[in-house]
């Protein structure tokens, strides 16, 4: 797995190893030893995904302390415009976004640190979003940042958003506890 720096600290891409021939691709998301040896999380309790149509804005959303977790994301199906914020205070790239494409032929993936807002936007048909997470999903602690607050350059201005999403405070208004 190749593991690639993000302007953001913490932050990576990961490119897994893809495995292609007649019968199709495999590609190995997760593995302990790989994940162990770079300094990152191992310790995942949670897992799930979500299926989404073209023009669907999911985020910006985290957990708070003391349920903030590490995620690492992926899109199984379609591509995807993936972002994060760096809600971290003494972080130098505080309030700082950063944003790739995930994409299901590419198998690429991004891995999260605690402290950091996420999101995406559905630049296919349809995609499926896997996400993976080191603390189990606490609706108390579960919240986010308005998607158009961060200077984030999303593809669609005029997004399908939630309605939890579009009441979400503005970055300038959150007070982070990171």
């Amino acid at each position: 797995m190749k593991i690639i720096k993000t302007p953001i600290k913490g932050c990576f891409e990961l490119h897994p190893k893809v495995f292609q021939d007649t019968r199709g691709r495999l590609v190995k998301t997760y593995h302990e030893d790989v994940f162990a040896s770079n300094g990152l999380a191992t310790d995942f309790t949670e897992e799930y995904y979500s299926v989404s149509n073209q023009s669907v804005l999911r985020g910006l959303h985290f957990q708070l302390p003391p349920n903030d977790h590490v995620k690492c994301v992926t899109c199984l199906q379609g591509r995807i415009f993936d972002v994060v914020v760096d809600l971290r205070k003494i972080s130098p790239t505080y309030q700082k976004h950063f944003y790739l494409e995930l994409d299901s032929e590419k198998g690429n993936m991004l891995y999260i640190p605690k402290g950091l807002a996420h999101g995406f936007y559905v630049l296919s048909d349809q995609a499926i979003f896997l996400c993976r997470s080191n603390v189990v999903y606490k609706p108390e602690s579960d919240t986010g940042v308005r998607w158009d607050s961060c200077g984030i350059k999303w593809p669609n201005k005029n997004p399908i958003l939630s309605d939890r999403d579009k009441q979400m405070i503005k970055l300038d208004d959150f007070i982070s506890p990171f």
